[in-house]
């Protein structure tokens, strides 16, 4: 549950959660030092949804929350697209060892839509929970509490990426 005194978004500030916005943010974090090699490690290691783990750190970026106890919400937002992706993402992995780039390349662009869709069901489901403003700094992240979930709390230094000192 949220202490009390975390401040309900208005409508302005919904607005400004929306899938685009969310894409750019995880295409500039995902390139940060360590990010993708910690991502991978929590989709191929913990088994993690790594859009899941984007869109926290996005949220806690913008200073943003919710209960945690809304987070299964999110996770069943993803059963949709996640076999699909999982399917996808093995038949890339072996176009990749026949050493056909063109295929290969066909291959990657179209995974990147799926997680891009993947991502749009994502913010589907948030506009739905209760967005808070985050007012106590002390408070457990949701992407702590999604990796403690996993057992991958050694994985958050390196997904978050220092990203509260970041000005890009």
């Amino acid at each position: 549950m949220l202490p009390s005194s975390n401040i309900p978004l208005n409508e302005h500030q919904l607005a400004s959660i929306t899938q685009e916005a969310f894409w750019c943010f995880s295409l500039s974090h995902y390139k940060k030092d360590g990010v993708k090699q910690a991502a991978l490690a929590l989709q191929d290691t913990y088994f993690g949804n790594v859009n899941l783990a984007l869109l926290l750190i996005w949220l806690n970026s913008l200073n943003l929350s919710f209960s945690v106890s809304d987070l299964p919400l999110l996770e069943a937002a993803l059963h949709k697209s996640d076999t699909l992706l999982h399917s996808y993402r093995k038949l890339r992995k072996q176009i990749k060892s026949t050493q056909d780039q063109t295929l290969y390349q066909e291959a990657l662009r179209f995974e990147l839509q799926i997680e891009k869709q993947q991502q749009s069901d994502l913010i589907t489901a948030l506009i739905r929970i209760p967005l808070v403003i985050k007012t106590d700094n002390n408070q457990i992240s949701l992407l702590t509490h999604y990796c403690r979930s996993l057992q991958a709390d050694a994985l958050l230094p390196a997904l978050e990426s220092n990203q509260h000192n970041n000005t890009e």
